[in-house]
């Protein structure tokens, strides 16, 4: 069911697939190319389209494997190549020539759509309707797993098997994997990171929020490993950069990965999140922020290091309090207690839906308070895996040693033989990211965490191992001594080690990471139990939802979207208007001291702007950022922002503060996208000299 209201057309991520069926309203609201160009991911402009893998999209910008993406999507690549001598994050990079483009590291990868697949049938097609939920999911997991195994006999193949509509379709994607990606151009982190969190999600915005990397191929076009002669990927298509851009009113669109909406949550769900989760969240998170800040202060090495964790941890803090300010002051929280009382009204209005439905609404209940009550365990057992690098060596090679008793299609996700080569380099990333005093302080506060629980939640394998070390000082004492998998030689002893050296060593990280699995893996069945039964339930509480409602799409789920609508301002409060555009002159009215330290050589070039190819005489300078109405999230980050002829017009980089709640609510007087403007990004190349790159984007001779 589509929305082909234009009131309502600025809302939705929508698969590819479904632009056809809309195609009367994208004309209406601008699109001057085919409906249909659009379904076909092959094609201009969606073959451009790439993931970063999961974390940010990009697009190619030249025939020569040329890519645009967001400055802070490549931060991970930064910091691999920074030291405290040479801090390219802070300082930026530019190539100067193909031979100096550097290397993203051994874990940088690209990943290139080639095909999207109807595979419903296959992965259902030995569930019955009395399967139990253990076995439900059992043989969804595995019929998954075998259409991945058959799809990646193509080399230089990753596949995957996604959701939509809560388990109603299901999706194979085929994509080429990239696995030699390198550093073309970053502005210094005070040009790409401009405010840092004081600007962050808020508008008026001057940040220029892109890089640019090169994706490399062997000899023979296939795709491997960083090496000296590898060469250029030559992409099937290619975006064309526009240096008119785009003005207030103007249609645009996104094309890329969003990672997570919530739109069909229950209303308690979003409860839950308001009183619970997000306020428990802020404090960990903000907490954890703190003590990598204070180490960073500390030691310059430690800054160079720790660069990227501080600014994802400052992100997700300001994203957990901007949905806890819009939960208070705008409807948010009312409109989804209406949606949901509308859901129930139409489930108790026949005895038919009443029988169908009311059991499944039940069920969820219990599920969502089932979970609710083991939050607090959860998060401060499973993040211990996230905040520590060198646990999640250790438990990860643990998990790694079990699996491999199991034929490859019986293992878990995550540890088959396909992931094995993915977890070798970031075993070797962590020469470049690792910093022990770090990780010492944040997994200290988890373990506190996790010890001031009541016994009851607390994970008795965990509390055990910890009182066999001598408490919490002895645990960390003995772990941080030393501690054997700081080296790289240590780490990469883990791929070799089975479950029976494992369970024998007397190294205190082998055996917490065994004592963490024993909880873990119980836990796993009990959740394992509860998708199942999502699996069965979902599907009819979306059927429920369709035909209460009066349009349903799917939620994001980090797979190739597309979403429409105008470059237009908002109102944040009575009596304030904001412009669309921001512009170089409202960049340096802004400089100073850090965050806003603008580099000299910017500040210097600005009031030369209108001698410019890139001056824009509506605006009366070069335009910085500006804002649209599209619908977009998490995984977005970088992705390209196309005009009515779907050329490049910018990158998308964040959302406004006043509409953070829009994973759960879309709200069409508030939610806005913020773009870096192709514009500025061409602008700032000029200034660097970098003609090469203006040439290779085809705006210069």
């Amino acid at each position: 069911m589509l929305i082909l209201s234009l009131l309502l057309a600025d809302e939705g991520m929508w698969m590819p697939e479904q632009l056809p069926e809309m195609a009367d309203t994208l004309n209406e609201m601008g699109l001057e190319i085919p409906a249909e160009q659009l379904a076909d991911t092959s094609a201009q402009p969606l073959g451009s389209i790439v993931s970063l893998g999961g974390y940010c999209s990009a697009s190619f910008l030249s025939p020569d494997g040329l890519i645009g993406t967001n400055h802070h999507c490549v931060s991970g690549l930064l910091q691999v190549n920074s030291t405290a001598e040479n801090n390219v994050g802070e300082t930026g990079y530019l190539a100067a020539t193909r031979a100096d483009e550097l290397s993203g590291g051994p874990g940088a990868r690209v990943f290139v759509v080639e095909a999207i697949e109807d595979v419903t049938e296959a992965v259902n097609a030995k569930v019955r309707k009395w399967t139990k939920d253990g076995k439900r999911y059992e043989l969804v997991e595995r019929a998954k797993k075998e259409l991945i195994a058959e799809c990646e006999t193509q080399p230089n193949r990753r596949c995957q098997v996604s959701p939509y509509y809560g388990g109603q379709e299901f999706r194979l994607i085929t994509k080429l994997e990239i696995q030699d990606i390198r550093i073309v151009y970053a502005p210094p982190d005070s040009v790409g990171n401009y405010g840092d969190e004081i600007d962050n999600w808020m508008w008026p915005r001057h940040s220029g929020d892109f890089a640019l990397l090169r994706a490399y191929v062997a000899s023979d076009g296939s795709s491997a490993p960083y090496a000296e002669d590898n060469v250029p990927y030559q992409p099937p298509s290619h975006l064309k950069v526009s240096a008119e851009g785009v003005q207030d009113g103007d249609f645009v669109m996104v094309a890329g990965y969003p990672g997570g909406t919530y739109r069909y949550r229950t209303s308690r769900n979003l409860r839950f999140a308001h009183e619970v989760r997000y306020p428990e969240y802020i404090d960990f998170i903000g907490t954890a922020k703190g003590l990598m800040e204070a180490e960073s202060a500390r030691d310059p090495e430690a800054a160079a290091r720790l660069a990227a964790p501080i600014g994802w941890m400052g992100n997700s803090t300001k994203y957990f309090t901007g949905n806890l300010e819009n939960f208070e002051t705008t409807d948010v929280v009312q409109r989804k207690e209406a949606d949901w009382a509308e859901t129930m009204a139409w489930v108790e209005s026949d005895r038919v839906n009443t029988k169908i439905y009311g059991p499944v609404f039940e069920e969820l209940d219990e599920l969502d308070a089932e979970s609710e009550r083991d939050f607090k365990r959860s998060m401060y057992t499973e993040s211990a895996l996230w905040m520590s690098s060198l646990l999640s060596v250790a438990h990860d090679g643990y998990r790694f040693a079990v699996e491999r008793e199991k034929p490859d299609l019986e293992r878990d996700r995550g540890f088959q033989d396909r992931d094995a080569e993915r977890h070798k380099a970031g075993l070797e990333r962590m020469e470049d990211s690792l910093w022990v005093p770090a990780d010492r302080q944040l997994l200290e506060l988890v373990l506190t965490r996790h010890k001031a629980l009541p016994p009851e939640q607390q994970a008795a394998p965990l509390t055990a191992w910890m009182e066999t070390h001598g408490g919490l000082e002895g645990s960390l004492t003995a772990l941080y001594d030393e501690p054997s998998l700081a080296t790289l030689e240590g780490r990469m002893a883990t791929l070799e080690m089975d479950r029976e050296a494992y369970e024998s060593s007397d190294d205190p990280w082998l055996s917490l990471a065994v004592a963490f699995e024993s909880y873990l893996s119980e836990k796993r069945v009990r959740d394992e139990e509860r998708k199942g039964a999502m699996l069965r339930l979902m599907p009819l509480y979306m059927d429920a939802l369709k035909a209460s409602r009066e349009y349903v799409y799917p939620d994001a789920n980090n797979t190739l979207r597309v979403t429409v609508g105008h470059v237009k301002g908002y109102s944040p409060r009575d009596a304030v208007w904001y412009r669309p555009h921001t512009t170089v002159a409202g960049m340096v009215a802004k400089a100073g001291e850090d965050p806003f330290d603008a580099p000299e050589r910017f500040v210097a070039e600005a009031p030369n702007t209108k001698d410019s190819s890139y001056f824009d005489e509506n605006l009366g300078d070069v335009p910085v950022n500006f804002l649209s109405t599209l619908d977009s999230t998490g995984g977005n980050s970088g992705s390209a922002t196309l005009n009515s002829k779907g050329e490049l017009v910018g990158f998308l980089f964040d959302g406004n503060y006043e509409a953070m709640s829009a994973d759960w609510l879309f709200d069409p007087v508030l939610t806005r996208s913020i773009h870096v403007d192709a514009r500025y990004m061409l602008w700032l190349l000029e200034v660097e000299g970098a003609d090469h790159l203006l040439t290779e984007l085809g705006v210069t001779e």
